[in-house]
């Protein structure tokens, strides 16, 4: 080895100048993948490949590394769209979020850990973003009344999001496709006009039973809480049990989600059966069916999408969702007998995630035409026949 080299292998050790950056998206990655309550500073730097103490050096804690991450991720908020051509402001969302398929899920399930004022401002980067969408749909639908053009750009807003959804399997060049057809299609839908706002009353009866008293508390606080932030504790506040009475019924939190899905399964199933029952062919089928699914939805929706088993689904709670999504495809593909049962399958997922999302926006539930509406949107983007069976 000559001095030279000697020299500069002794010498300290650059920090390299893109360290932030390696961390963020490490990161980023890592609450993704296994969600932020799952992911330590520890395992962070560890993905870096430095010591936490040079983690910590640069972030002081994972809640302030979360922050930066989101922050990060949505930069992009504050530029608006640009074109007032609906189809160009398509083709220009999409080249957005293609190279950024973690924004959904981070959107999805790690904004909840953020403080209340920085949900709230992000919130509202995210309503004024979409506005800017309003004038491209107003070219489109200039018929549609304020609340209808709400529910429209919230519904582009859920589509253009599966272009990076993990619970998506399929690849690229097969959603990207779909979801540009998705888009289009949103705009064929068949609105009514927006109702009243309708105030959510309390319950005046309940039932006897306790068990099934927190059963409903569940359905509540896990559909407008979700599943991590629900206590035992909160929900036998709603019902007045405590202490030991409360673990009479149910075992644990597991157990009862185990319960509430095991309803809910029954109920979608009874719906279906219903649909089927009542019809003279598949389109009839799939349109009562898809009101069936939106009427009950409020508190099935937010398990459709579970990538990363936060919920803690075992195996019979995903078969059922894998069969109750193949009797859509089914009547879908008899319905459309040109479209292979592929595409069907992704026009389906893409259909009960716009459920979902929308579902978990307030502002739209509160109105009273909320479920007539999101199922014209869905049969929109079922029967769209714009787009042609191939990538």
């Amino acid at each position: 080895m000559t001095s030279t080299a000697a020299s500069v292998s002794s010498g300290p050790r650059r920090r390299p100048r893109d360290r932030k950056r390696q961390i963020l998206t490490a990161a980023r990655d890592l609450f993704v993948q296994k969600g932020y309550p799952n992911v330590s500073m520890a395992l962070i730097a560890e993905q870096v490949g430095i010591t936490a103490g040079a983690l910590y050096r640069h972030f002081e804690n994972k809640a302030v590394l979360l922050e930066r991450v989101i922050e990060d991720s949505f930069s992009w908020l504050d530029v608006p769209i640009g074109h007032v051509d609906y189809d160009s402001a398509v083709e220009e969302v999409i080249a957005l979020v293609i190279d950024r398929p973690y924004l959904s899920d981070l959107w999805t399930h790690e904004t909840r850990y953020l403080p209340e004022e920085k949900r709230s401002d992000l919130r509202r980067r995210m309503r004024t973003w979409n506005e800017s969408l309003t004038p491209a749909l107003r070219g489109r639908r200039p018929d549609l009344d304020p609340g209808q053009m709400e529910l429209l750009v919230w519904s582009v807003q859920s589509m253009i999001s599966c272009i990076g959804r993990q619970a998506l399997h399929s690849p690229v060049a097969e959603r990207v496709p779909a979801v540009r057809a998705g888009l289009r299609a949103l705009t064929s839908a068949e609105l009514v006009p927006t109702g009243a706002v309708v105030d959510r009353r309390p319950r005046r009866l309940l039932p006897n039973s306790m068990r099934e008293r927190l059963l409903l508390a569940a359905f509540e606080q896990f559909s407008e809480r979700g599943f991590q932030d629900t206590s035992m504790a909160s929900l036998g506040a709603a019902v007045d049990v405590t202490g030991p009475n409360l673990y009479s019924y149910f075992e644990s939190k597991a157990d009862l989600l185990r319960a509430v899905l095991d309803r809910g399964t029954h109920a979608l199933w009874l719906g279906l059966d219903h649909a089927l029952a009542t019809s003279t062919d598949p389109a009839e089928a799939i349109s009562k069916l898809t009101r069936s699914y939106v009427a009950m939805a409020r508190h099935w929706a937010s398990s459709v999408e579970d990538p990363r088993g936060q919920y803690n689904l075992e195996e019979p709670v995903r078969a059922f969702q894998r069969e109750y999504i193949a009797e859509w495809v089914t009547l879908l593909v008899q319905a459309r007998p040109e479209m292979s049962p592929r595409r069907a399958r992704l026009r389906v997922q893409l259909g009960l995630f716009l459920v979902a999302d929308l579902y978990s926006n307030p502002r739209l539930t509160r109105i009273e035409t909320f479920q007539e509406n999101v199922a014209a949107l869905v049969l929109a983007i079922l029967f769209d026949r714009s787009a042609t069976d191939t990538p």
